[in-house]
């Protein structure tokens, strides 16, 4: 019999939360290790119906300053808010994010009230939750940060062209990191291609750690037209990418513009922006 992801999930937490209460910290400290993994898992985008799983559009994993969101907002990366996780009787999870003052443009990416399911129900919830599971601040370090120029690189795409510092300077240059294992980096794919069409005057990679063999077959199904530069280190090396899916925008000088970890339609809209806007520079 074929166990749900969900289950396995809950076995899992259940397993470290008895070691922890037999060898490390009692009970509570059991039950505070456990929600500690399970937020873990919330906000790196591995919930139950993310793990390849076709998900409930209207349902709501967070709720961020009166707001119901499927995806993170964007600009949430960088700043430090307080996190808790509100449960109904009947085992349903949202996220609660607080601290935070979300823009009239983050807003827009934001379920309507009248479409999820038990509104009134959360928003209550939310308002008596006096507890605060940890402080978190979603700012990865990267090696090369916005305003900076790449440094020297060359690389070669699996057919065959050769891609340098130089030989990109005079269009903007766009960089996605990827690897096979990264759903969110393979379903976004489609939308990534839209960016050509809209922005051809750029060039598009696709850097990724996986052997040209190891990607062909995910890169035929998808359609994903971006040049792919696989077997990489330079890339990853100079940016010193630890999350995926990362994206990178460049200008015509080699000045990095903008650096977006993760994805989200908000993420994918901002970027595209980005693009945009470097490409109508002179």
């Amino acid at each position: 019999m074929k166990i749900s992801l969900r289950t396995r999930l809950s076995r899992y937490l259940q397993k470290i939360r008895r070691y922890y209460e037999r060898n490390l910290y009692g009970k509570q400290g059991g039950k505070i290790m456990k929600n500690i993994l399970l937020l873990a898992c919330l906000l790196c985008g591995m919930t139950f119906s993310a793990w390849g799983q076709k998900t409930d559009s209207k349902k709501p994993m967070m709720l961020i300053d009166g707001c119901f969101f499927t995806e993170l907002p964007s600009e949430l990366q960088g700043v430090t808010y307080q996190v808790s996780i509100l449960k109904s009787d009947v085992g349903r999870m949202v996220l609660l994010v607080k601290g935070i003052e979300l823009s009239e443009k983050s807003k827009k990416y934001a379920l309507p009230l009248s479409e999820v399911k038990d509104a009134d129900y959360w928003l209550k919830k939310a308002a008596e939750n006096q507890k605060i599971l940890s402080m978190i601040t979603h700012k990865p370090k990267m090696a090369l940060k916005e305003g900076e120029r790449i440094k020297p690189f060359s690389v070669q795409a699996t057919d065959g062209t050769r891609w340098t510092d130089r030989n990109t300077q005079g269009r903007p240059l766009v960089l996605n990191f990827w690897y096979t294992g990264c759903g969110p980096c393979i379903r976004e794919m489609p939308e990534l291609n839209g960016w050509m069409d809209a922005c051809p005057d750029v060039n598009y990679l696709a850097v990724t750690w996986n052997t040209p063999e190891q990607i062909r077959k995910i890169v035929e199904r998808r359609g994903f037209r971006f040049h792919q530069v696989a077997g990489d280190s330079v890339l990853w090396k100079i940016f010193g990418v630890q999350q995926t899916p990362t994206t990178v925008v460049l200008d015509k000088e080699g000045v990095v513009r903008k650096i977006t970890i993760g994805t989200s339609q908000q993420k994918r809209d901002e970027l595209l922006e980005t693009i945009r806007r470097v490409s109508a520079e002179e």
